[in-house]
């Protein structure tokens, strides 16, 4: 099927119209994962608009996490803003999980506060360091977290038709630079960011330092691909992968994501091409990326050229947030915030698999709004 509310960037042999079709109407047939995780890369000014300070930014997955399935963070926290004081996406997936009848499960992958949740998935073992540092998280950790994924994916997909795979990860988008350019895909000045501008010279700069470190060569990457997870990645990382490499032989999987989840498919792809055993490489593997038109039109990045390079499936959602009631919605417009917490994959699933029009997305995310966060405008 085709819709004017997701837009094609790439799809080279028709895969994102097969996974439409595959998602029609399938309201209550999915599930939502939400993959939280750390990085000290976020205590870097200018990087991150996932938090008002480097301070916040540490609670943001945490947060975004509790906001998501309850509707309000623990504690009478206040729901994440950017520097210039636009609300986190989490109003926006809040609303159009409920449209589109998902269960969600919150993963902890590696956080510096775990979410106060009761059914909470706690498998990292804290956030990363600083993808400066070369050493950004240990080899057998990553390990862990990758061979994590693939059994919880393998699980999964005998019970649902199709997983959306979120995050929260401030700084995400470094820690995706760095992974992609570990990998040997050269993105410098395609990653997108939360801010309006994107900061590309403090991203490489840091990427840089941390591969200079690092000092490993693109033979052992490619033969170890986790390799780059990390030296540069970040705790999300891995264990997306490895959850999207088991569940997708058997069901659809949408990365809900920009930069992030197109360096998630890049890492897909090049363990496919490594020697690891654990992967059946003997089927087709439905790995799918969706993200928000704001990602897509960022004037100062080129995620669909970084999609194209890495031959990722890869649409977005095109709500018209101008007929917003809050302006802390209607910002997104302007290029403030752009994604997170799968906020495109999941206006989709309301439209597609959800049935709500376009209209009615806006309405619900408002409503939601309303409820979340009473007291902005």
């Amino acid at each position: 099927m085709t819709s004017d509310f997701v837009r094609i960037v790439n799809s080279p042999n028709g895969e994102i119209a097969g996974l439409l079709d595959s998602i029609n109407g399938r309201k209550g047939k999915g599930a939502f994962f939400l993959c939280v995780a750390s990085s000290e890369s976020s205590d870097i000014e200018g990087i991150s608009a996932a938090g008002a300070s480097p301070e916040l930014r540490r609670f943001t997955p945490s947060i975004d996490a509790e906001a998501l399935v309850t509707g309000s963070p623990a504690g009478g926290a206040e729901l994440p803003v950017s520097p210039t004081g636009v609300v986190s996406p989490v109003v926006i997936t809040r609303a159009c999980t409920n449209l589109a009848g998902f269960g969600i499960t919150v993963v902890d992958c590696g956080t510096f506060k775990t979410p106060d949740l009761p059914d909470v998935k706690r498998i990292g073992k804290g956030g990363a360091k600083c993808v400066s540092t070369g050493t950004a998280q240990n080899y057998e950790d990553v390990r862990e977290l990758f061979y994590a994924g693939l059994e919880i994916g393998g699980q999964v997909s005998a019970d649902v038709e199709y997983v959306i795979m979120g995050e929260c990860v401030p700084a995400g988008t470094t820690t995706a630079l760095g992974v992609l350019t570990a990998l040997g895909v050269n993105a410098s000045g395609l990653v997108s960011s939360s801010l309006q501008q994107t900061d590309h010279g403090t991203k490489g700069r840091l990427v840089s330092e941390g591969l200079k470190s690092a000092s490993l060569s693109l033979a052992e990457i490619q033969e170890l691909p986790l390799k780059a997870v990390s030296a540069v990645g970040d705790p999300m990382q891995p264990f997306v992968a490895g959850f999207a490499l088991a569940a997708s032989t058997k069901i659809p999987v949408i990365l809900g994501g920009g930069s992030q989840m197109l360096a998630v498919y890049a890492l897909t792809q090049s363990l496919l091409k490594s020697n690891m055993k654990a992967l059946d490489r003997s089927k087709e593997h439905r790995i799918s990326v969706i993200t928000t038109k704001w990602v897509v039109d960022d004037k100062s990045a080129n995620v669909g050229e970084l999609a194209r390079m890495i031959g990722a499936p890869f649409a977005c959602a095109c709500p018209n947030f101008r007929l917003s009631r809050h302006e802390g919605l209607r910002s997104y417009e302007d290029g403030n915030v752009k994604e997170g917490v799968a906020a495109g994959a999941s206006m989709v699933a309301a439209h597609i698999a959800g049935g709500a029009s376009p209209g009615e997305i806006v309405e619900a995310i408002d409503r939601t709004y309303d409820e979340m966060v009473p007291s902005r405008v």
